[in-house]
C-alpha cells in the first residue's frame, strides 16, 4: 500500500506569478511549481487564494489580464486542485491566530483553514509571516 503525499497548500502569490509574466524567472518557476502540483495531485487551494488571486491579476500587476481570462484559470484551478473552504468557525480561529501568532488577518485564516483541513506545508514568498507559526512547514521556491 502506497502512503498518500503529504498535501501543501500553493499561496496566493505563487499562483499570481504563474500567470504574470512581468518578473520572468518567478514567471517560469511558479507556473512550473503549479503544473506539477496539478499533475501530482499533492497540493491544495484556498477559496480566499483564488478570490485574491483574481483580485490582483487583473488589477494590481503590471499588465493586468482581462476578467474572462481571470475566470477561466480560475475554472481551470478548480477544476485541477481541491480547493479548501472555510466556515465562521474559521474566522474566529483565524482571529486566534492573528493574536497568537501577530500575523496580519488573511494570513491567520489561511493557517486557520489549513489547519482545519490538516494541510502543513505551504508553498508561498510570504515566509516572513508564516514562518511564525511553528508547525507550519514554509516552502519558499524563490530563496536562494
Amino acid at each position: 500500500m502506497t502512503e498518500k503525499p503529504e498535501l501543501q497548500l500553493i499561496d496566493t502569490n505563487i499562483l499570481v506569478y504563474a500567470y504574470d509574466r512581468s518578473n520572468l524567472e518567478k514567471h517560469r518557476l511558479a507556473e512550473e511549481i503549479v503544473k506539477t502540483a496539478w499533475i501530482n495531485q499533492n497540493s491544495v487551494l484556498s477559496i480566499q487564494n483564488l478570490a485574491e488571486f483574481y483580485s490582483i491579476i487583473t488589477r494590481k500587476v503590471q499588465k493586468p489580464i482581462a476578467i474572462s481570462k481571470a475566470k477561466q484559470i480560475i475554472l481551470d484551478l478548480i477544476e485541477g486542485f481541491e480547493t479548501l473552504k472555510y466556515s465562521e468557525q474559521t474566522i474566529i480561529s483565524a482571529i486566534d491566530n492573528q493574536l497568537i501568532y501577530r500575523i496580519p488577518f488573511w494570513d491567520a485564516l489561511i493557517v486557520a483553514t489549513m489547519e482545519e483541513n490538516s494541510v502543513d506545508a505551504i508553498v508561498t514568498e510570504n515566509e516572513k509571516d508564516f514562518k511564525k507559526v511553528e508547525w507550519l512547514k514554509v516552502i519558499n521556491p524563490f530563496k536562494k
